[in-house]
């Protein structure tokens, strides 16, 4: 049997991008055919979807990995199956949405509020406290991402995103400035975790130069796996938590999580056990047939 199936990124050749290659390197290792599918290469017809000119076919399986539009979604009709589920694939690629719906006994969830950056700096601050954070719903790899210390950080924001756009506002976790955790979590089973750390920035993402350790998976860490996973329904997932004194806090999930970071600091084959999930989803059904 050969299991087909495509990966939904930007571009069809992403030359660069490590966790989409390591993805079609392992699923070739076990005799499947996965392609990249690029959204920037795509256009939907009435009848029929080409990428480069050329109809694409239906195949067994999508890997999503892009997050916005109407294009992504029309790609996963020509697929029986795909990871993670479209529809909370879409709601859990917004982080309102994530610390709304979201909670398990190991972890405390900040004070949040959302609204724009028209919303006066001192009523924020007298919820949340000072500073706090602005997240972009949908953003990823640090980006959109800012410390709100003054009135004049939000006029920045209005100026450099408009004055429509909505921010999840946080409050400030300040003893995990510069840090925190990422574990990655096949259907509620922890594989790999690690602790990422700045260089000075209270950002601790990966795409922004933070250097990462293999962390311990513990007890608590593997029941936040299994909370999260029965309230999604995703397959894949980076689930990143702050330190805090007591336990650790909320940070957010990925649901289009990149593998490189995670890889090289613990030793683990992420992208083989993610092939390996989706080709024995495939294996399992041809046998009860």
């Amino acid at each position: 049997m050969l299991i087909k199936g495509y990966i939904i990124e930007k571009y069809n050749k992403m030359t660069n991008a490590y966790t989409c290659n390591r993805l079609v390197e392992e699923a070739e290792k076990l005799e499947m055919d996965l392609k990249i599918v690029g959204i920037h290469d795509t256009m939907i017809l009435e009848n029929e979807i080409r990428n480069h000119g050329i109809k694409l076919e239906k195949r067994d399986f999508i890997i999503n990995r892009y997050k916005w539009g109407k294009e992504k979604d029309k790609i996963n009709s020509l697929a029986v199956k795909s990871y993670n589920p479209l529809d909370a694939y879409n709601i859990y690629i917004n982080k309102y949405e994530q610390v709304k719906r979201l909670h398990s006994k190991e972890f405390i969830v900040p004070k949040y509020l959302l609204g724009t950056a028209m919303l006066p700096f001192e009523e924020i601050a007298a919820l949340l406290g000072k500073p706090f954070v602005a997240k972009g719903l949908e953003s990823s790899m640090g980006e959109q991402i800012a410390l709100v210390e003054k009135e004049e950080d939000l006029k920045e924001l209005c100026k450099n995103y408009g004055m429509e756009k909505e921010w999840l506002f946080e409050e400030y976790i300040t003893t995990s400035f510069g840090r925190d955790m990422r574990f990655y979590s096949i259907r509620g089973e922890v594989v790999a975790c690690m602790q990422r750390k700045s260089q000075g920035d209270f950002r601790a993402n990966v795409a922004l130069g933070a250097g990462v350790e293999a962390f311990e998976i513990t007890p608590g860490i593997r029941q936040i796996a299994k909370d999260i996973y029965k309230q999604t329904g995703l397959d894949f997932l980076g689930i990143d938590l702050l330190f805090g004194k007591d336990k650790p806090y909320f940070c957010e999930i990925n649901v289009m999580p990149g593998i490189e970071g995670i890889e090289k600091a613990t030793g683990v084959n992420v992208a083989k056990k993610i092939v390996e999930t989706i080709r024995n989803d495939f294996l399992q059904k041809e046998n009860l047939n």
